[in-house]
This record gives structure tokens, C-alpha cells and sequence, in this order.
């Protein structure tokens, strides 16, 4: 019998007669060395997969999602015995197939509204794009500290938020804070927008906007008189100050 690691290294045809002689007897460590042989086809990780006793092998399962040689639906059927933290990290492994990545998805978005506020928090530092523009509306502030350092979160993303009337207050200080996301224009222009941002999030934003858009926003009906009054401050001779009591 090859040891673990010579079944790596196995041609073709050798790998073949192995499993045609020794599928049934497999140990776990045996079957993921096969899994890891350049030659394994569709065919083997099915009838791997289709192995009741192997496919118990949670390391083995993890391994079939994983493999671009698994087929579809026994890769789509294996995702449902595997836990949540393994789901969220495969959902965004690019080596795993995109069909299998999507399936992984809605396994996860079904199940979120069951997590914990632990897991909530660890799913957002590495979830995929479907559940980030779940989480994003999720109401504790520690769930979107958490998006906020995800790598896969867009810009798109935090101005659908920044734009929102369903964002929190919290939210919005914190993307204003942002060392990464507060620098960015139009995250800075949704922002003192947002009737919801706390007016000295919103009015720390007004120095760096162009001319044009702060007389837009100064004669928008929404504008707070606070910030129609900073803005005024800011560039006196274009904004004359008009007469109102400061909200």
C-alpha cells in the first residue's frame, strides 16, 4: 500500500488501479492525498463523495467542496454538513468554482438570522459581497467595525449605506472616522447628505468639498440650518448668511 504522501505523486493509470483495487478501504488520510493527486478526475471525486464512510470524514468534505473536480451536486449537497465557519471562509476562496461559491451563499444567508452576535461580528471581518450587503443594515455598530476591515467590502456598498434613511447614527460617525473609507469624496459627500449624520460628523466633512457641491447642498430644503450656517463660515463671501435660528 503507497503511503499518504506517494498517492500524491501517482500517475494516472497508477492512480486508477489504486482506487480500483482500495476505494473501499480508504482511511481519511488516504483519501485526502488523492483528492490532492493532479490526476484525480470527476469520477473519483464522486465516488468518493458517494462513500458513505469517507464522506463522514469532515476534513474529506471540506476537501470535495473545495475541489474544482467535484461535481456540482455532490459539492452543493456536501455544503450543508459543514460548519458556518468553514461556509464563510470557502464563500470567498477563488479557488473554489463560483457555482459551488454561490450555492455556499444562499446556504449562508438562510442562516444568518440564526447566529449568535459572535459569529455575526467574525462572519463580517471575512464574508463574501452577498452577505456584506446584509450585515450592512445589521442594527449593532459592532457588526459594521467589522465590515468595515472586511477586504472585500466596496465603496458601492458604503454609500448605499451612507445614503440610507434605514442607517444608524453610530454608522455613519464611524465611516466618517474611517481611515480608509472617510477619505473617499463621495462617501464624504453622502454623508452630509444623510439627515441621519450626527451633525458634527456631517459638518467635519464640509472642507473638503468642491464649491459647486456645497451650494447644492447649502439650497437643498433638507440641509440642516447647522450646516447651511457652516457652510456659510467656511466660505463667507459666497454664502451671505441668512437669518434662522441654528437647530
Amino acid at each position: 500500500m503507497p503511503t499518504s504522501s506517494s498517492l500524491k505523486s501517482l500517475s494516472r493509470d497508477e492512480l486508477a488501479d489504486f482506487l480500483a483495487e482500495n476505494l473501499t478501504i480508504l482511511n481519511e488520510d488516504e483519501a485526502l492525498a488523492v483528492l490532492d493527486n493532479a490526476y484525480v478526475t470527476p469520477k473519483i471525486c464522486q465516488s468518493i463523495a458517494q462513500n458513505q464512510r469517507l464522506a463522514a470524514f469532515y476534513s474529506v468534505r471540506l476537501k470535495l467542496i473545495a475541489h474544482r473536480q467535484t461535481p456540482q451536486a455532490h459539492s452543493v449537497k456536501l455544503i450543508h454538513y459543514v460548519y458556518w465557519p468553514d461556509l464563510v471562509r470557502l464563500s470567498v476562496e477563488v479557488t473554489v468554482p463560483a457555482t459551488v461559491r454561490r450555492a455556499i451563499d444562499t446556504v449562508l444567508l438562510n442562516q444568518i438570522g440564526k447566529l449568535a452576535l459572535g459569529e455575526r461580528i467574525s462572519a463580517a471581518r471575512r464574508c463574501s459581497t452577498a452577505l456584506i450587503k446584509v450585515l450592512l443594515f445589521d442594527r449593532d455598530p459592532r457588526i459594521f467595525a467589522s465590515l468595515l476591515i472586511n477586504p472585500r467590502i466596496r465603496e458601492d456598498d458604503l454609500l448605499v449605506l451612507a445614503s440610507s434613511t434605514e442607517a444608524m447614527p453610530e454608522q455613519l460617525t464611524m465611516l466618517a472616522a474611517d481611515k480608509k473609507w472617510g477619505l473617499r469624496y463621495m462617501i464624504r459627500k453622502a454623508l452630509v447628505l444623510n439627515t441621519l449624520t450626527p451633525r458634527a460628523a456631517a459638518a467635519s466633512q464640509l472642507r473638503y468639498l468642491s464649491r459647486r457641491d456645497l451650494v447644492a447642498i447649502h439650497e437643498n430644503p433638507s440641509t440642516s440650518i447647522y450646516l447651511r450656517r457652516c457652510i456659510e463660515r467656511l466660505h463667507a463671501p459666497d454664502f451671505p448668511a441668512v437669518a434662522g435660528q441654528i437647530d
